[in-house]
Protein backbone atom coordinates (compact mmCIF):
# COMPACT_ATOMS: atom_id res chain seq x y z
CA UNK A 1 0.00 0.00 0.00
CA UNK A 2 1.45 3.31 -1.06
CA UNK A 3 0.00 5.14 1.95
CA UNK A 4 1.76 2.76 4.31
CA UNK A 5 5.01 3.13 2.39
CA UNK A 6 4.87 6.89 3.02
CA UNK A 7 4.07 6.54 6.73
CA UNK A 8 6.60 3.80 7.38
CA UNK A 9 9.31 5.48 5.30
CA UNK A 10 8.87 8.73 7.18
CA UNK A 11 9.14 6.89 10.49
CA UNK A 12 12.32 5.13 9.38
CA UNK A 13 14.01 8.29 8.17
CA UNK A 14 12.93 10.60 11.00
CA UNK A 15 12.50 8.49 14.11
CA UNK A 16 14.20 5.10 13.77
CA UNK A 17 17.78 6.39 14.28
CA UNK A 18 16.93 7.79 17.72
CA UNK A 19 14.36 5.16 18.74
CA UNK A 20 15.03 3.05 21.80
CA UNK A 21 15.64 -0.68 21.36
CA UNK A 22 12.16 -1.30 22.85
CA UNK A 23 10.55 1.02 20.29
CA UNK A 24 12.55 -0.56 17.45
CA UNK A 25 11.45 -4.03 18.55
CA UNK A 26 7.83 -2.87 18.70
CA UNK A 27 8.13 -1.38 15.21
CA UNK A 28 9.63 -4.57 13.82
CA UNK A 29 6.80 -6.61 15.38
CA UNK A 30 4.28 -4.05 14.01
CA UNK A 31 5.65 -4.66 10.52
CA UNK A 32 4.84 -8.36 10.86
CA UNK A 33 1.13 -7.51 10.85
CA UNK A 34 -0.68 -7.77 7.52
CA UNK A 35 -0.81 -4.44 5.64
CA UNK A 36 -4.60 -4.14 5.94
CA UNK A 37 -4.34 -4.54 9.71
CA UNK A 38 -1.63 -1.86 9.98
CA UNK A 39 -3.75 0.41 7.79
CA UNK A 40 -6.83 -0.16 9.95
CA UNK A 41 -4.87 0.57 13.12
CA UNK A 42 -3.52 3.81 11.66
CA UNK A 43 -6.99 4.89 10.53
CA UNK A 44 -8.47 3.89 13.88
CA UNK A 45 -10.79 1.38 12.26
CA UNK A 46 -9.31 -1.17 14.67
CA UNK A 47 -7.78 -1.11 18.13
CA UNK A 48 -4.80 -3.17 19.16
CA UNK A 49 -4.54 -4.82 22.55
CA UNK A 50 -0.84 -4.00 22.38
CA UNK A 51 -0.15 -0.55 23.85
CA UNK A 52 3.09 -0.23 21.87
CA UNK A 53 1.19 -0.81 18.60
CA UNK A 54 -1.37 1.84 19.53
CA UNK A 55 1.45 4.30 20.26
CA UNK A 56 3.13 3.46 16.94
CA UNK A 57 -0.13 4.04 15.08
CA UNK A 58 -0.33 7.45 16.78
CA UNK A 59 3.24 8.27 15.80
CA UNK A 60 2.81 7.09 12.22
CA UNK A 61 -0.31 9.16 11.64
CA UNK A 62 0.95 12.28 13.37
CA UNK A 63 -1.36 11.94 16.37
CA UNK A 64 1.81 12.41 18.40
CA UNK A 65 4.91 14.31 17.44
CA UNK A 66 7.12 12.19 15.19
CA UNK A 67 10.31 13.82 16.45
CA UNK A 68 9.27 13.53 20.11
CA UNK A 69 10.24 11.06 22.77
CA UNK A 70 10.45 7.31 22.27
CA UNK A 71 7.43 5.04 22.40
CA UNK A 72 6.35 4.86 25.99
CA UNK A 73 5.50 1.30 26.76
CA UNK A 74 2.33 1.93 28.77
CA UNK A 75 -1.02 0.28 29.07
CA UNK A 76 -4.04 2.41 28.20
CA UNK A 77 -4.58 3.19 31.88
CA UNK A 78 -1.07 4.69 32.11
CA UNK A 79 0.57 1.81 33.96
CA UNK A 80 3.79 0.41 32.49
CA UNK A 81 3.19 -2.52 30.17
CA UNK A 82 5.56 -5.40 29.60
CA UNK A 83 8.72 -4.70 27.61
CA UNK A 84 7.79 -7.12 24.87
CA UNK A 85 5.14 -6.26 22.29
CA UNK A 86 2.19 -8.62 22.47
CA UNK A 87 0.99 -10.29 19.32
Amino acid sequence: MRELDVLLGRYLSERWPSATPVEQAAFEAFLELPDPEIYDLCLRRAVSETAAFERLADILTGSTELNGSAVVNQAKDGRPASGEPQT
